[in-house]
């Protein structure tokens, strides 16, 4: 399955594009070979094998409020969200999650995923966190319109019993849609606003789960317990690519990514936050060669939509001045997802993919 990737529906996840120069289409080609090789997986089994204990434990409780439930024994679940309350009666045996976050909460709680959002930064449709525990032959695998929408009648042929759409673009038409006949699980106030301990959580609840959401939520959330000591007040930056002359930067504090890294105890490198605010795309910041000295950070990472577009930037002398004491790390468009839309999934598979840069910036000596 080849997915194209609309303008609109990247800019809606990552923010990081600039509107005139973006064409209207483009697709994503997964930069292969960095320099690490095959990174490490070790915090995502760590995580599925805490929540199979918790099941294994649940198996034999006698608490209804924490057991994995079946039919026999499931209690109603009410979700309150922004159109209402959707109530869930039964364990759901044919799911559909309409985005990352969801669909990855499924899969870690072994629901069975009928139908899940098309990854918009990979040519499979899955992300690599998804390889061999998505199934493609099992999960169809829903493309987004530019708005971040999915068609009601390719969700119906499905035969869900509930849809999660915190993430759609269309969750509010979806809901009154199904209403009274498939429940949908829309966002709690705003589009994308749900946190993914959020989506988790309500995720958990509805296949009658809720210890195992609990620690599935714990061991994601401790994912940076052994990250390498030394990196307290280290800087970073990160820098989008998506096509060659295209650079952004994340700017605020606020944005999921600082959060992430902030966890270590690193911060935002400073001079990219004085940059003035990207207009079309709030929270970043353009990136043009007279202002690649804002760019002195311990980490940078760049991730690009191509090779032509990472080696337009990197093989620039004076990118390579700016970060000539840095760790530049070049990746893909992958890592953007995994770090600006944090799952139970996604976020300890990309602290695996960052440990190798991490062990080498914590080593380096403050100049």
């Amino acid at each position: 399955m080849q997915v194209s990737l609309t303008y609109q529906t990247a800019r809606r996840h990552f923010g990081l594009l600039d509107l005139a120069a973006t064409p209207a289409t483009w697709k994503v080609k997964i930069v292969k070979g960095n320099k690490n090789g095959v990174r490490r997986m070790g915090r995502m089994l760590a995580v599925l094998g805490a929540a199979a204990l918790v099941a294994t434990a649940c198996g034999t409780s006698d608490d209804d409020d924490t057991t994995a439930a079946t039919n026999t024994d499931f209690t109603p679940v009410t979700i309150t969200h922004a159109f209402g309350e959707t109530v869930i009666d039964a364990v759901p045996e044919r799911i559909v999650a309409l985005g990352v976050t969801s669909t990855d909460a499924v899969l870690a709680l072994d629901g069975n995923l009928v139908g899940a959002a098309a990854s918009p930064v990979s040519p499979t449709g899955m992300s690599p966190w998804q390889e061999g525990i998505l199934d493609p032959d099992k999960t169809e695998l829903l493309p987004m319109d530019q708005l971040g929408g999915f068609e009601l009648e390719k969700i119906l042929a499905l035969d869900p019993d509930i849809v999660f759409a915190q993430e759609a673009g269309n969750a509010q038409q979806l809901y009154e849609a199904l209403e009274g006949t498939v429940p949908v699980v829309p966002f709690h106030e705003t589009l994308l606003g749900d946190s993914w301990q959020t989506v988790t959580t309500d995720v958990a609840l509805a296949l009658g789960k809720k210890a195992q959401g609990e620690q599935l939520i714990s061991s994601v959330e401790s994912v940076t317990a052994d990250a390498p000591e030394g990196l307290k007040d280290k800087t970073w930056v990160f820098l989008a690519a998506p096509a060659p002359g295209m650079v952004n930067a994340i700017r605020t504090e606020e944005d999921p990514m600082s959060q992430f890294f902030a966890e270590y105890g690193m911060v935002l490198v400073p001079t990219v936050s004085e940059l003035p605010d990207n207009a079309q795309n709030p929270g970043t910041a353009a990136i043009s060669e007279e202002n690649y000295d804002a760019l002195a950070a311990d980490l940078v990472i760049v991730a690009a939509g191509s090779d032509a577009a990472s080696q337009q930037l990197v093989s620039s002398p004076i990118f390579e001045l700016a970060t000539a004491d840095s760790v530049v790390w070049t990746t893909d468009m992958t890592v953007a997802m995994a770090l600006r839309s944090p799952t139970v999934l996604a976020t300890p598979w990309v602290a695996d993919q960052l440990q190798t840069e991490l062990e080498e910036v914590a080593a380096r000596r403050a100049p």
